[in-house]
C-alpha cells in the first residue's frame, strides 16, 4: 500500500512539474511590433459637426517585421477575419483631460465601431485588397480642445491591435503606432 502511495505521489509531482504555467503556450499567443498601422486623418482645422476619421489603410495582409527578410503573412498566421484596437476621445476641461461620451455620434465607413467608455475599432479582412480595413469617424459636436488617446500596449509605449483568432489559431498582438499621433496622442481644436 505504501508503494502505491509513493508511486501516486511521484506521478503527481512529475505531472505538476511538467505542466506549463505560461498562458502564451496554452493560447498560442505571439507578439510583434510594427509601427503605423492606424492613421488619424488630420485636416487644417475642425468645426462643430465635422468628422474626425481613423483608418487602417496601411494594414496589409503582408507586413514587414523588424529584422526579417520576408513579410509576415498576418492572415495565414492567424486565420483571423478581424483585428481590433482601442482608443478614446478626450476633452480638456479646467486643465484636465476628461473622457468624452461619444454616444451615437459616430460613423462606420469600413469595419465596425463599438462604443462605450472607449471606442473599439474593428478592421475586417478584405480578400480582394488583401488588407484589414477600418475607417471610423467621430462627429465633433462641441467646440473645445480635444485629443485622441490610445491605450498603452504590451510593450508599454505603443498601443495594441489584436487578432480575433479562433480554432487553435495563433493570437497575434501587434504593438503599433498611429500616423499623426506622436506619443499615442493626437491633439486638436474644434472651433
Amino acid at each position: 500500500m505504501k508503494t502505491l502511495q509513493y508511486t501516486l505521489l511521484f506521478v503527481l509531482l512529475t505531472l505538476s512539474i511538467s505542466c506549463s504555467k505560461e498562458d502564451e503556450e496554452f493560447y498560442n499567443a505571439v507578439y510583434t511590433t510594427i509601427p503605423g498601422l492606424v492613421t488619424i486623418e488630420v485636416q487644417p482645422s475642425f468645426e462643430v459637426n465635422d468628422v474626425l476619421w481613423l483608418n487602417t489603410d496601411t494594414f496589409s495582409r503582408y507586413l514587414a517585421e523588424p529584422n526579417q527578410t520576408t513579410p509576415l503573412d498576418v492572415y495565414r498566421t492567424t486565420n483571423s477575419e478581424t483585428f481590433s484596437f482601442l482608443y478614446r476621445l478626450e476633452k480638456q476641461v479646467n486643465g484636465e483631460w476628461e473622457n468624452v461620451a461619444i454616444g451615437s455620434n459616430f460613423i462606420e465607413n469600413k469595419g465596425e465601431m463599438s462604443i462605450g467608455n472607449y471606442v473599439t475599432g474593428v478592421a475586417f479582412y478584405n480578400d480582394v485588397t488583401e488588407a484589414y480595413e477600418y475607417r471610423g469617424g467621430i462627429v465633433l459636436t462641441e467646440s473645445g480642445q480635444y485629443r485622441i488617446a490610445f491605450f498603452s500596449g504590451f510593450n508599454g509605449t505603443n498601443f495594441d491591435i489584436i487578432s480575433e483568432s479562433a480554432n487553435r489559431s495563433t493570437f497575434l498582438t501587434i504593438a503599433t503606432t498611429a500616423i499623426n499621433a506622436p506619443n499615442g496622442f493626437y491633439t486638436f481644436t474644434v472651433n
